[in-house]
């Protein structure tokens, strides 16, 4: 007797008919479509924990009890009896039906051990971190225990507690720069390019004791300082000098544009990085008026004895400026003449005494010039 025909699209569609009625009988077993089974997912992780239930993770709530039985369901819905209502080709339908089972049974076991597995990992995942945080929370009542009763202590006997020293540059400066009278004859040179009292106003950025500022108000001329360290701030003040507390290329940021006769800065922007320097620099090309003057000043490492010297004996140094390199960085900001002017001449009992051949006076004068030059200088420029 031949084997009966088999209608592949009728098979097909029936088989689409017995999953529908899969799911409808297994409920909550069954594997909804992939829209509503991330759904199904999102709605186990969000799920909040009952008012009585002591606070978990997200983890926690993910794996317990019947969310886990939900979540294992939602990955596997087990192994279901398969039955066909045509009676003449029934046997066939349950044959390919379990034909096709069995070809697909391992690739679903697999699928549904990761699943299971992947749960796992996040209960121990969960269980560690809870360990974890648990020892944190002991460590840090140790800790506000401790506190608790140092503090304690302390309201008992008034002791003092001590801090971390800080770095008291004020007297450092005071110790290594020299005396105000001593850094006036230094800077009295600049004073020449703000003769007049319209020269005015002018900015000294990082004035610190304001030796610059009394040179100018003794010209007569308009000026004013800006000063991070407030001990500074306060000794200028106290001998009548206009210094205002902040950091000196902020407050220049606040100045109005074209307002300013002038600009200087001694010593400081070898105290800044780069990128603070080229803003300095922009920005005090903005607040001048034209004609108005730029003078920065600061260590000549061309001068090789600056480095045994001024550089390395001020740990707050950051970044060393060639004179032709604060020239370059000047002329990029937008100012239309510069000059480079040299000071702080090394003392003669220091430099190299002349031989008494020509050749040798030479190569003396050149060692002098590489090894003592001048310490400072200053790149002046125009708006």
């Amino acid at each position: 007797m031949p084997a009966p025909e088999v209608d592949v699209e009728a098979l097909i569609e029936e088989l689409r008919r017995d999953a529908a009625e899969m799911r409808r009988k297994l409920g909550a077993t069954a594997l909804p479509p992939e829209e509503d089974r991330n759904a199904a997912l999102r709605a186990i992780a969000e799920a909040q924990p009952r008012d009585d239930a002591p606070v978990e993770g997200v983890t926690a709530r993910l794996v317990d009890g019947g969310r886990l039985a939900t979540l294992s369901a939602l990955a596997d819905p087990g192994n279901v009896e398969f039955h066909s209502h045509r009676a003449s080709i029934g046997r066939a339908v349950i044959f390919v039906k379990r034909v096709l089972r069995r070809l697909l049974t391992p690739i679903l076991d697999r699928q549904a051990a990761f699943n299971r597995a992947v749960l796992q990992a996040f209960a121990g995942l969960d269980e560690d971190l809870g360990r974890r945080l648990e020892a944190n929370e002991r460590r840090l009542g140790r800790i506000e225990r401790r506190l608790l009763v140092l503090e304690e202590a302390i309201a008992r006997t008034g002791a003092v507690v001590p801090t971390e020293a800080a770095f008291d540059y004020a007297a450092f400066e005071d110790a290594f720069r020299g005396s105000r009278e001593h850094v006036r004859a230094q800077l009295a040179r600049y004073v020449q390019y703000f003769a007049t009292p319209s020269a005015g106003p002018v900015v000294d950025l990082g004035c610190g004791r304001g030796e610059f500022l009394e040179l100018l108000r003794d010209a007569g001329v308009e000026a004013f300082g800006i000063e991070v360290d407030q001990q500074r701030v306060d000794e200028a003040r106290a001998r009548g000098l206009d210094v205002r507390l902040g950091d000196a290329v902020d407050a220049l940021e606040e100045i109005a544009d074209g307002s300013l006769g002038g600009v200087v800065s001694f010593q400081m922007v070898e105290h800044l990085p780069l990128a603070k320097t080229v803003r300095l620099l922009a920005l005090a090309r903005r607040k001048l008026r034209p004609g108005g003057c730029l003078v920065v000043e600061t260590v000549n490492v061309q001068s090789l004895i600056t480095f045994s010297r001024a550089w390395s004996i001020d740990p707050s140094h950051r970044q060393p400026l060639h004179p032709l390199t604060l020239r370059f960085l000047t002329e990029q900001a937008g100012f239309t003449r510069c000059e480079l002017v040299y000071g702080g001449e090394v003392e003669p009992d220091v430099r190299l005494e002349p031989e008494a051949g020509e050749a040798e006076q030479r190569n003396v004068a050149r060692l002098n010039a590489l090894l003592f030059a001048p310490q400072d200088y200053a790149v002046v420029a125009w708006a």
